[in-house]
């Protein structure tokens, strides 16, 4: 019996509320209430990674090999966070905030729910 059943991925990549570059708070779990910088989104995934005061980090041990010329210790890297924890920063009130998409002559264009603060789509997944 397997321990874990995998849902099957979606057929075409979900839209994110949250893209490269964006500011963003954590709602929930060990950095509630941190602040940082989105780096990189996996939309299929449902995942990002977060720089900054809220950035989680794994710690990994790897073993020293001369041949390849790796120093052995131990190494921490980023630690990916589900998009459901995070919301963006309204710059108006620097609080967090929900997000709507409008549509505009330019495009698609994210938009704060109570201050109506448009946020730029130059950095897209």
């Amino acid at each position: 019996m397997p321990s874990r059943l995998k849902k099957p991925r979606p057929d075409k990549i979900p839209k994110c509320h949250v893209h490269v570059g964006d500011k963003i708070i954590v709602r929930s779990g060990d950095a509630k209430g941190k602040t940082g910088t989105v780096i990189k989104v996996w939309p299929m995934k449902q995942r990002a990674l977060i720089e900054g005061e809220a950035s989680l980090y794994d710690t990994r041990h790897v073993r020293a090999n001369p041949q390849a010329n790796v120093e052995g210790g131990r190494i921490r890297r980023l630690k990916p966070i589900h998009l459901a924890k995070l919301a963006l920063v309204d710059p108006t009130t620097s609080k967090p905030t929900r997000v709507r998409r409008e549509r505009t002559d330019a495009g698609v264009v994210r938009v704060a729910v109570k201050s109506k603060h448009r946020f730029e789509n130059s950095a897209r997944p």
